[in-house]
């Protein structure tokens, strides 16, 4: 008797593995999450919230490409920019976080991490949200190309001029 259900044990435990195993036609890569790599653009994303990206430019190549909006930059201007926006908005926030990076069987590498960004405009008191997706392409350990995605109509449209406004309202 124990043999049987030793032998249906492993049978169920080998169909089962085989199971996990397969893939899909249509798979092309694979998903991980708290992976290096996801666990770098979590750091990277936290270091924008705190205010303060020191050593943050370590991960990127010397040659690297920022792009946001779809405008090229530099990922040091891209994060001085970031920065900058913090003299147009407090309590700023990525609500909603998932990241993930995905190897694809080609070898690419992108990690991405999307959000709800959000933040107190200091010259209108408006709360501003906006969806935004963030990636990293990596090439071994480091990123090679970056990039954020939002729509910035609310955004640079509450900005205005904060001093005018802290001085209207004296």
């Amino acid at each position: 008797m124990r043999k049987i259900a030793f032998l249906t044990l492993l049978t169920f435990t080998l169909f089962s593995c085989e199971q996990a195993a397969e893939q899909s036609e249509f798979q092309v890569g694979m998903v991980e999450m708290n992976d290096a790599k996801s666990n770098a653009m979590i750091a990277f994303n936290d270091a924008y919230l705190a205010g303060d990206f020191a050593g943050q430019l370590d991960i990127f190549s010397d040659t690297a490409k920022a792009y946001i909006n779809g405008q090229l930059t530099t990922p040091e201007a891209m994060m001085e920019a970031f920065l900058e926006g913090r003299t147009h908005y407090t309590d700023i926030k990525n609500l909603n976080r998932a990241t993930t990076t995905t190897t694809y069987d080609n070898g690419r590498v992108f990690s991405n991490y999307w959000f709800v960004w959000e933040g107190v405009s200091k010259s209108t008191g408006k709360t501003v949200t906006t969806p935004a997706h963030g990636y990293f392409t990596w090439q071994g350990d480091q990123v090679v190309q970056v990039g954020y995605i939002f729509d910035s109509v609310d955004y640079v449209g509450n900005m205005g001029n904060s001093d005018e406004s802290e001085a209207e309202q004296l």
